[in-house]
């Protein structure tokens, strides 16, 4: 009864600390449908307290939490993570074991000396953002970043054991003496080393039967499509590939090919829908475009839909050029 008593006695106090911070409990937009406002809160407020085992918390806002010592912990993981679950101990643990993790890696990255490019090549990794994510949340002034698909970044990380974090331009890539080219190279060869799914079906769309291939890996699927040409050279036809970047766990593929060389058509009007559902479901969504992807490089491809809800696609000039030569 005591350690009941007083466990109530610590969640009560932790209230009305919280109260004097700014603390928000609304709902994300795309969890709405996952959790009702007390499940939301009840997971919040274990986050918080896990959290405080730490550091101090000043405020939750726009689903990112924050802490005195500007430590920040974005909240689209840690749902996506309990929302097929309903036990609260589960819960409670799922909490815990995440916020621990952070800041274990946190410890990590404090004790390898991250001046010294030799200790963390081997975590180089990268990610791909949504541009509008990656200007609000990520301050492009002190990241490491280049851009492979429109209206996204991609951002140079490190893979620490039990967290990803964006490389610091100012405390950590200006030490190391090494060009963007080569960083961005070496991360892109520790991705390229990862065992993802991939697979390919034959579907019939639009009465055409076509062939999707799909690179499936809920942390690296995104970012290992960006190298097709090296690590998944099957999925790339004589004229390029079109290629769909939904969310960073799923990828969908159409290879381009002398012998069926406008399957691309079917392929983006019939999984269109799918793409937009894909992107707007998963907790880290990409892009809802289309990209042709030729000779290592990506292009977006314009789609529109008129009001009959037929599906137009224009592909780029250079696709389009080399698809007439193939008629003379």
């Amino acid at each position: 009864m005591f350690l009941k008593n007083l466990f109530l006695f610590f969640l009560t106090f932790l209230c009305i600390d919280l109260s004097a911070q700014q603390i928000s409990y609304i709902v994300p937009e795309n969890y709405k449908n996952e959790f009702n406002s007390k499940n939301y809160k009840a997971i919040i407020d274990r986050a918080l307290l896990e959290i405080s085992h730490h550091e101090k918390v000043t405020s939750l806002e726009d689903g990112i939490i924050k802490t005195e010592s500007g430590f920040q912990m974005g909240l689209d993981n840690l749902l996506y993570k309990c929302k097929s679950e309903n036990d609260v101990n589960v819960l409670n643990n799922i909490v815990k074991e995440h916020v621990d993790n952070l800041f274990s890696s946190m410890d990590l990255s404090k004790s390898l000396d991250l001046k010294q490019f030799d200790k963390v090549k081997q975590y180089l990794s990268i990610r791909i953002y949504p541009k509008e994510y990656f200007e609000q949340y990520i301050k492009p002034e002190n990241s490491v970043y280049k851009i492979d698909l429109e209206g996204t970044y991609t951002v140079l990380m490190l893979d620490l054991p039990t967290a990803f974090t964006n490389v610091q331009r100012g405390t950590m890539f200006k030490f190391w003496n090494k060009s963007e080219q080569e960083v961005f190279s070496l991360a892109q060869k520790n991705i390229n080393s990862q065992k993802v799914n991939k697979l390919t079906q034959e579907f019939d769309l639009g009465g055409t039967k076509i062939e999707v291939s799909f690179i499936d890996d809920e942390t690296y699927a995104g970012s290992y499509a960006l190298d097709l040409i090296n690590n998944s050279k099957d999925f790339v036809g004589e004229l390029g590939s079109v290629v769909a970047f939904p969310n960073k766990g799923i990828i969908n593929i159409c290879k381009i090919t002398k012998e069926k060389p406008l399957d691309f058509v079917k392929f983006i009007q019939g999984t269109k829908g799918l793409v937009q559902k894909f992107h707007d479901e998963h907790p880290y969504p990409i892009s809802t475009d289309f990209f042709w992807y030729y000779n290592g490089k990506f292009k977006k491809i314009d789609v529109n839909q008129d009001i009959d809800g037929k599906i137009n696609v224009i592909s780029p000039l250079e696709l389009s050029k080399l698809l007439l030569k193939l008629k003379t």
